[in-house]
């Protein structure tokens, strides 16, 4: 099988990661909507054709270690299928104008499946319907989820559930009561919509915690670092953080010890971001709530159904799991760099560190 990259691949962190689909409203009846949705049975008689297969992947950006990480898992899934012949990836760097071209060039190469993840759901959607009007498939694995007429099916991940769950661990944590501030990624953003909501409604059985302030860290550690500091000086009690995002987890962190503040707040879950895992495991709270990486290697799979017209649902969720302090251990990555991801990757398909 050979693999083509059309653009360099970086490791390095950006200022966003999965969900940049442009503004959202969610609450929990709208997640619930979304898991029906989820379920609904997609008939792919139509896709169905022999190999051998040449897989396109349009990234809405790949300087971000979570996509990264995602793109890998396509390459380590396409490896393990000889019908599979050829995985071509283009990088719209956030652009998606540059994006909609990107489509289009791959249908142009003659495409057998479309794998993407969006800078903006609704800038893509007319060149998504056209691939699908083409008989070309197409499988979202930027871990939302949407119905869009120019989806066929979803690798996702609930932002709605993995708020909920670190949200629950962090007022089970405090016992029940406190004051607390929520670091959230970019505003407007499906992440930030979702994640806010989900701590709100839990926030409802919880009379005697109280939000003090909803802050947008857009991702970014040094950002979230700047805007605690703030807070700090704001708020001279703060018993918890609802961080649900690893690398701004760290930069709130850091605010608190050196504000001489860090024994009086308790700490959400972050994700498995490699640089949370080794604060966890340091300071021995916190935890994590995983955002897997494995959703690209769901997307191949969902791909090559839906290529031999096998019956697939509109979503396949790729479930978050709650991992406690006392078993950060069997997750970290000592050695490797803060901008990491726990990962099952063979050797061989890990990103160049």
């Amino acid at each position: 099988m050979k693999l083509t990259k059309r653009l360099l691949m970086t490791t390095a962190a950006a200022l966003a990661a999965i969900g940049l689909a442009g503004p959202a409203l969610a609450d929990k009846e709208t997640e619930e909507r979304q898991t029906a949705a989820a379920k609904e049975a997609v008939d792919t008689s139509k896709f169905a054709k022999e190999g051998p297969y040449t897989i396109g992947v349009s990234a809405g950006y790949l300087s971000n270690s979570w996509v990264v990480f995602a793109l890998q898992h396509i390459h380590w899934e396409a490896s393990k299928h000889d019908e599979i012949e050829e995985v071509i990836v283009t990088d719209a760097a956030f652009n998606p104008t540059k994006q909609i071209s990107d489509i289009e060039d791959l249908l142009r190469q003659d495409i057998d499946l479309l794998i993407y993840w969006p800078v903006d759901d609704a800038a893509i959607a007319s060149v998504l319907e056209r691939t699908v009007e083409d008989g070309i498939p197409t499988v979202q694995a930027g871990g939302g989820f949407t119905d869009n007429a120019g989806t066929v099916s979803n690798a996702y991940i609930s932002q709605w559930r993995l708020g909920e769950m670190v949200a629950r661990n962090l007022v089970e944590d405090l016992g029940g009561e406190g004051k607390i501030i929520a670091m959230l990624p970019i505003a407007g953003t499906t992440a930030a919509v979702d994640q806010l909501d989900a701590l709100e409604t839990v926030l409802e059985e919880y009379p005697d915690v109280e939000l003090l302030s909803a802050e947008y860290g857009d991702w970014n550690r040094a950002k979230a670092k700047q805007i605690t500091e703030n807070l700090l000086q704001r708020f001279p009690q703060i018993d918890g953080v609802f961080s649900p995002a690893g690398q701004m987890s760290i930069g709130v962190a850091e605010a608190f010890e050196e504000a001489g503040r860090l024994e009086e707040v308790t700490m959400s879950p972050g994700d498995e971001y490699n640089g949370w895992l080794k604060w966890v495991a340091e300071h021995g709270q916190g935890g994590a709530v995983t955002f897997p990486t494995r959703a690209g290697q769901e997307a191949v799979q969902i791909g090559l159904s839906i290529l031999k017209g096998e019956e697939v649902t509109r979503g396949t969720a790729v479930e978050s799991e709650y991992i406690a302090p006392e078993d950060i251990g069997d997750y970290v990555e000592a050695d490797a760099p803060d901008d990491w991801w726990s990962t099952e990757l063979p050797e061989e398909f890990l990103p160049k560190q």
